[in-house]
């Protein structure tokens, strides 16, 4: 089961570098009530989503790693 494309996973980075600690949190709780919301329907979009949650907590990681 494909999710997103390298290309998908750049544009992500690209952006979580550049959006807040909320907006972040707000993207992440987005993605998962998406991928929640095609999980037993569209495995691809549920698989997609996934993969974009988890860039974005990534960048959400980095970034609290750095402030402790």
């Amino acid at each position: 089961m494909s999710g997103a494309t390298a290309n998908d996973f750049k544009r992500w980075r690209d952006l979580a570098s550049t959006v807040s600690l909320d907006s972040l949190e707000y993207i992440i709780k987005d993605c998962r009530l998406a991928r929640e919301a095609m999980k037993d329907h569209n495995p691809e979009r549920e698989n997609y989503y996934a993969d974009m949650g988890f860039t974005y907590s990534d960048e959400l990681y980095r970034r609290n790693k750095q402030i402790n």
